[in-house]
């Protein structure tokens, strides 16, 4: 009984509230808003540019462009293409980078084995790690603090 009741009511408040919302009115068209500061500049910018003035700056600034992107003599820009072409292409600057890197890691003879002796020394002072499943919670914690006070500088 209890359910049908609430379904009954859902019914009920589902259909009053369609109800509702189909009978409210749309609010009225906003007026149209009076032209922005951008607009009217953008006005001023485009009847300044409509000028006799300003239509002769523009085509003698044409002019000028057209005349910076052409090259003066196609010749001159047909040599320096095929002598592009000619030249191998590598990448000089990653070259240079590693011939770099090879110079300051050169060592002489005596130096390198100084450093593997000193390596070697070093690892002999390194021990083993015991098995963490054989060692009781006391000893695990104990390494732990060990290990951490090791790590901090």
């Amino acid at each position: 009984m209890n359910k049908l009741l609430a379904t009954l009511i859902a019914g009920v408040f589902a259909a009053v509230s369609t109800a509702a919302v189909a009978q409210t009115a749309t609010p009225a068209p906003a007026p149209a808003p009076a032209p922005s500061v951008g607009e009217k500049a953008k006005e001023k910018l485009e009847k300044a540019q409509s000028t006799p003035k300003a239509k002769a700056f523009s085509k003698e600034q044409q002019q000028l462009e057209d005349l910076s992107r052409n090259s003066p003599n196609p010749a001159d820009q047909k040599a320096n293409v095929d002598a592009s072409k000619m030249q191998p292409r590598t990448k000089a600057k990653y070259d240079e980078k590693a011939a770099q890197a090879l110079s300051d890691n050169s060592t002489n003879e005596a130096q390198a084995k100084a450093n593997v002796a000193a390596s070697k020394a070093q690892s002999a002072k390194r021990e083993k790690m015991p098995d963490i499943k054989s060692l009781t919670k006391e000893q695990r914690a104990e390494l732990l603090r060990q290990l951490q006070k090791e790590s901090t500088p």
